[in-house]
């Protein structure tokens, strides 16, 4: 069967991770598009909201990661730029293919996963916050998955946040503003929901992992 790609569209950074740790996969490439001390401090602050300002001096920083690194079935890249995560993903593929080939065997065939946490969130600050450039990420994420024969789950983390608000429902430009020139015309001005881009790869589900994970 295809390998499966979804979105879960809102969630805290701490359960997106139980449910990568609770689940059994052959091995999982746990891509995070942010800084390593950026990620800690916001998980921290996603278990411990009322003490953000002491994360740096808590447990969680060394054994949450210290419990992915040691994992033999999990890697864990930071990508905090757009050109690191295009870099990790042209490498995925040829890299799956020789990982866990015994583990694949023994467990009834079943994929790999490819997890990315905050794809949307590393567009914000740059000229791609678009419908272009979200689509040329987003085609990069399910071409790799669909190379390395990976299920991939994307989780944009936005904790306490409302259905209405979801990132995903944010409308974006059709073009990067690069392209865009001083005198927009009417195309240019055009706007799109981001779900609406990414619905072209993938689907949207509440409980993306457990969708993702099954062979059925």
């Amino acid at each position: 069967m295809d390998s499966t790609r979804h979105i879960q569209s809102t969630g805290s950074i701490s359960e997106f991770l139980q449910s990568i740790l609770k689940h059994d996969p052959p091995y999982t490439t746990l891509i995070v598009c942010s800084t390593r001390d950026q990620f800690l401090t916001r998980l921290f602050a996603s278990v411990h909201p009322a003490r953000e300002a002491v994360a740096g001096r808590h447990r969680i920083y060394d054994k949450t990661i210290g419990l992915l690194s040691k994992s033999s079935r999990v890697r864990v890249l930071f990508c905090p730029t757009l050109e690191n995560l295009r870099a990790c993903l042209s490498v995925i593929p040829s890299q799956s293919s020789t990982q866990g080939r015994d583990e694949v065997e023994g467990r009834d065939k079943a994929r790999p996963l490819l997890a990315v946490v905050d794809p949307l969130s590393l567009h914000l600050p740059t000229t791609e916050f678009s419908a272009q450039g979200l689509s040329r990420t987003f085609a990069a994420l399910a071409e790799t998955s669909f190379k390395a024969n990976m299920d991939l789950i994307v989780c944009e983390c936005h904790e306490s946040i409302r259905p209405e608000e979801s990132p995903w429902n944010t409308q974006v430009p059709l073009l990067n503003s690069t392209v865009r020139g001083s005198e927009e015309t009417a195309l240019f001005r055009r706007t799109v929901p981001v779900k609406r881009v990414v619905e072209r790869w993938f689907e949207f589900s509440g409980r993306a992992y457990a969708a993702a994970g099954t062979n059925e």
